[in-house]
């Protein structure tokens, strides 16, 4: 074997297992661990798989089910890059750190000392019953051994599908068939999935500006080509869309809470894009994240669940639901789109282990999963509560923050003024060990407006109102003197 390639090469060794799962452990471990660095160019797939001695149909699936989980992204004309932007939670300290042994040791003392509960995108995942998942998972295990027998099943294990389709058309309004849900291994891999389904590289999609950069990065690693389409109060707009790029393939929208400018895309918005899809022949990926978390009134119908004539496929996941580390999502698509999307599930390797299926099984179907999110959805509404009280105590108007009807973060406006500097803030803020999102951050483009994306659910209300004092100490002093809103 040769090993021309450096580090690379010499991380694939003749351990035990296939040789596509065997090359893609390797390389995400080169990646994870540093020896990969972000924006690295990889050697083509001919030349790995001459140097390796095996055949390019390896390397290949290898490759694409590292871009399918964030790690790779193919830039057409280019080739293949390890991606800038990683699933944080798969980055090692040597990911996060500088080079320097200095200034390495810096930061990790800086890290065990920051403050996080701003973070956004995390869902009150305190209250998330571990034991009992615990239970359910040894409970299956113990069951004659019946995990280690059971076959995942096209598109997952089916009695999961059966009862995801209950609980999607209880909740979200979507009817559809069993064979219609392909159970996936967190977020970034359903929408990378869809993105193989529906795309080729080099075909344009529309992204909602500002946005989730994770999805822009998913996309970036197909070898897409994105359009950042600005978003207003009702959230993406396809005329608007029009006038920058005639007609895209696929959009990806978030109408049930806008990431992160927040607002609830209205029901004439969300017919307007069906409309649009079927006079045009492109496809709506749903980005349902946050769709659990509504706190006032009945949630609008989603666009699965309003969609008849078949372009709209619906990504939920519990990473946000439930707690991060349950990494498990789900894609519906139509049903014209079902064999071809369990097929690129199996080609790219995208499973989930059965026992974990099976245990989300028996809690959605004993009635656990219903019962956490009401919970959640009271804490989550009671931190929201105390993230604005402590505002209005702390901050004086020098973050302006308003409750919002759903989600999971408030955005914070500087000084009332548009475009205020919300990425010294965000420098100032973590010089003082605190945590924070600046909104300039989600733009792909120049951003428009500055601001904060406030998290408040994954913390109690003493974490936050401690976080906002300290905070408040460090905004400038010729902050305005605004009361909250709201």
């Amino acid at each position: 074997m040769k090993v021309s390639q450096g580090p690379l090469l010499a991380l694939f060794d003749d351990g035990q297992g296939p040789l596509q799962h065997r090359l893609f452990e390797r390389l995400r471990e080169a990646i994870v661990g540093g020896a990969l660095r972000p924006g690295e160019r990889l050697p083509s797939t001919r030349t790995l798989a001459r140097d390796l001695d095996v055949s390019r149909n390896t390397v290949v699936a290898a490759i694409d089910r590292l871009a399918a989980e964030g790690y790779l992204e193919a830039r057409v004309g280019s080739g293949t890059y390890v991606a800038r932007v990683l699933p944080d939670e798969m980055m090692t300290p040597a990911l996060r750190l500088a080079d320097t042994a200095g200034r390495a040791a810096a930061s990790r003392a800086a890290a065990a000392e920051t403050v996080q509960p701003f973070r956004p995108g995390l869902p009150p995942g305190d209250l998330f019953d571990a034991d009992g998942w615990q239970k359910l998972l040894a409970k299956r295990w113990r069951a004659s051994g019946a995990a280690m027998q059971e076959r995942d099943g096209a598109g997952g294990w089916l009695p999961l599908r059966r009862v995801l389709a209950a609980h999607l058309q209880a909740s979200r309004g979507i009817r559809c068939e069993a064979d219609q849900i392909l159970v996936l291994p967190g977020r970034t891999a359903a929408a990378t999935l869809a993105a193989a389904l529906l795309l080729r590289p080099g075909d344009p999609v529309w992204l909602e500006e500002p946005g989730c950069p994770r999805l822009r990065a998913v996309m970036e690693g197909r070898g897409l080509r994105p359009v950042a389409v600005p978003v207003d109060a009702d959230g993406l707009d396809p005329e608007r869309g029009r006038r920058l790029l005639a007609e895209p393939r696929l959009a990806v929208v978030s109408p049930a809470w806008q990431f992160p400018l927040g607002g609830t895309m209205p029901l004439r918005r969300r017919l307007a894009l069906l409309a649009w899809t079927q006079r045009s022949g492109a496809w709506l990926l749903e980005d349902d994240s946050d769709g659990g978390y509504r706190y006032e009134g009945r949630p609008l119908l989603s666009l699965a669940g309003l969609d008849e004539a078949g372009r709209v496929l619906h990504l939920g996941t519990l990473e946000r639901m439930v707690a991060p580390a349950l990494r498990v999502a789900w894609l519906v698509v139509p049903g014209a789109l079902a064999a071809e999307a369990a097929r690129l599930r199996a080609l790219l390797d995208l499973s989930v282990p059965v026992a974990e299926q099976m245990a989300l099984h028996d809690f959605i179907a004993e009635g656990r999963l219903a019962a956490h999110l009401r919970r959640a959805r009271c804490a989550a509404e009671e931190r929201q509560q105390a993230l604005l009280d402590a505002a209005r105590r702390h901050w004086a108007g020098g973050i302006e923050v308003a409750p919002a009807p759903a989600g999971l973060h408030l955005l914070g406006r500087l000084d009332g003024r548009p475009g205020a500097g919300d990425r010294a803030l965000q420098a100032r803020a973590a010089a003082a060990g605190i945590e924070l999102a600046a909104l300039s951050d989600f733009y792909a483009g120049p951003a428009e407006r500055g601001g904060l994306v406030l998290g408040f659910a994954a913390q109690p209300p003493e974490r936050i109102e401690r976080a906002v004092a300290r905070l408040g100490q460090i905004l400038p002093a010729s902050a305005g003197r605004r009361a909250v809103a709201g």
